[in-house]
């Protein structure tokens, strides 16, 4: 009789670890994927702002070059947010 009670605990000690091991295996998981989602999340803002930085738009009115996070030629005053692409010849 004692030989039954003490499997039964064992199973149930048994199934206890293997839940516990799980959830902390899922828990750790999971704090990996966040850590690695900020990291991502920091490095596209530095290159989102370094690439800002280097873009240059021309304004179509007085052609004077300025950022491409200034919302309006600070030569001019024209608000002129679309990036114009020469046209190829032909």
């Amino acid at each position: 009789m004692s030989e039954i009670a003490v499997q039964v605990v064992g199973i149930f000690a048994l199934m206890f670890g293997g839940i516990t091991v799980s959830a902390l295996w899922f828990t750790h998981s999971s704090e990996k994927n966040k850590s690695k989602e900020t990291l991502q999340k920091q490095k596209m803002e530095i290159y989102d702002k370094h690439f800002s930085e280097m873009v240059r738009i021309e304004c179509p009115y007085c052609r004077t070059l300025y950022t491409s996070n200034t919302p309006e030629c600070p030569n001019c005053g024209a608000e002129t947010r679309k990036i114009l692409f020469p046209k190829m010849p032909s």
